[in-house]
């Protein structure tokens, strides 16, 4: 506050006589540190400061939005993988807001003894959150085990050694640890994405271009600092940079996990709703699409059809042919069958040789006459089994809405029926009932 202008810097407010003047001028601190000595006019130094607050406002900006955004999506999809990379760029903020004066004069400017020792501190907060999120992200836990059980015992050891040196005073001993610690840090990440790569996990691509990335950005900072490389505001705020790209490749590197995610999902939900042999719907599939189609028929008074179908004498193909042969009948009628529905219908195997096919928009002599075209091409259609060709003919149970058709189930129950009276009659015939009995199709009545 006894700054003669506001600011992160120590500023001394002074007039020089005119001639030579030689200035003397003396910093002590255990922390290694960049004095950022300029010599004036108070309109340049405010000139300076706005250009700088832009880049710092730019970068403070887009990390503060990024650790928003996280953490939104652990609040919504409670994955803690985002909670964790809001902390590690959290803890970057904070560490960066630290070690650039932001903090003292922003946060703590009273709390002279939290400013001497927020440096290691945060920095070892830093690194400890990036190696948390990066055990979380590359699945360590499931793929690399024990090298999990390495960096957690990395991190606890870090921790303790950071505790015992404040607990006891010494901070060039908290600097000594928070900087191996931090160049460590930088190792293990970029050993964590080689490792992973070539563990063939696809998102581990973004993530080791992102520690490449802050790996490089911190380097340069370094060797400005050191004097090996020359000393400017881009050498110096390479770290800053870095740290953007890297936030910017894990960003994607999140979001590909999330599609990867997704795309898993839904690959397991469609395997689930398909029955792997015949590559048709499920009898599960088929309860939740035609429950939706039942009802849309009911409450618009349209009419739907139902078709039980049912294989001949299927025991004996697979008493004959093995259930290898068995199955690869199983799998023509039901390439048949496929090639044979209309788009909006809805085929499912029902059970063992036994299939389904719903009808919406169809009235039950139309359903009865398509069911005869399908028997008809079952009965024509030939399996092949190595050197054996197998030959079957299919039994069909027609059943339309009317009604006396309350639920699906009740259309269900009719169509079974009527298969049960094909198969009864001598099989390879479609049966279907319209109210009056139990009928075959082309003629003939029963029940």
């Amino acid at each position: 506050a006894a700054r003669p202008v506001a600011g992160r810097y120590f500023a001394v407010d002074h007039r020089f006589a005119p001639g030579a003047a030689t200035i003397y001028l003396r910093v002590a601190t255990p922390d290694p540190m960049v004095v950022p000595l300029y010599l004036e006019t108070p309109a340049a130094a405010a000139e300076r400061d706005l250009v700088t607050g832009y880049g710092y406002g730019f970068l403070y900006g887009f990390l503060f939005a990024l650790v928003a955004y996280n953490l939104m999506l652990f609040a919504g999809l409670r994955q803690a993988r985002y909670a964790l990379y809001a902390l590690y760029l959290g803890a970057f903020l904070l560490m960066n807001l630290s070690y650039t004066g932001h903090g003292f004069a922003w946060l703590w400017p009273r709390s002279t003894g939290w400013a001497q020792w927020s440096n290691p501190v945060l920095m070892l907060a830093y690194a400890t959150t990036g190696l948390t999120f990066a055990l979380s992200f590359l699945d360590t836990r499931e793929h690399f085990p024990r090298l999990r059980r390495a960096v957690i015992g990395y991190i606890a050891v870090g921790a303790a050694s950071m505790l015992a040196a404040v607990t006891a005073g010494y901070q060039a001993a908290a600097l000594v640890v928070a900087f191996t610690f931090m160049i460590a840090f930088t190792v293990i990440m970029l050993a964590l994405g080689i490792v992973s790569v070539r563990a063939g996990l696809r998102a581990a691509r973004y993530f080791l271009l992102a520690a490449v990335s802050s790996m490089i950005g911190a380097a340069v900072t370094a060797m400005a600092v050191w004097g090996f490389i020359p000393f400017n505001a881009w050498t110096y705020r390479a770290v800053d940079i870095g740290m953007l790209v890297d936030a910017t490749l894990l960003a994607l590197a999140l979001s590909y996990r999330f599609r990867e995610g997704q795309a898993q999902r839904v690959r397991a939900e469609r395997l689930a709703r398909i029955d792997p042999l015949t590559g048709v719907n499920n009898r599960r599939a088929f309860h939740d699409v035609s429950a939706r189609i039942w009802n849309l028929a009911v409450r618009n008074a349209r009419p739907v059809s139902l078709a039980l179908i049912d294989l001949d004498h299927f025991k004996q193909v697979n008493d004959r042919y093995g259930h290898t042969g068995g199955d690869e009948a199983l799998k023509a009628v039901a390439r048949v069958l496929r090639a044979s529905v209309r788009d909006y219908d809805v085929l499912a195997r029902w059970g063992g040789e036994e299939f389904v096919l719903l009808m919406p928009e169809t009235e039950l002599a139309e359903a009865v006459a398509f069911a005869e075209r399908l028997c008809a091409a079952v009965a024509a259609h030939r399996a092949h089994h190595g050197d054996d060709i197998i030959a079957v003919t299919a039994s069909v149970g027609v059943a339309g809405k009317d009604h006396r058709h309350r639920t699906l189930d009740d259309l269900l129950a009719d169509a079974d029926r009527s298969l049960y009276a094909a198969k009864d009659g001598g099989r390879d015939q479609v049966r279907f009932d319209d109210g009056r009995g139990v009928a075959r199709a082309g003629g003939g009545r029963r029940g």
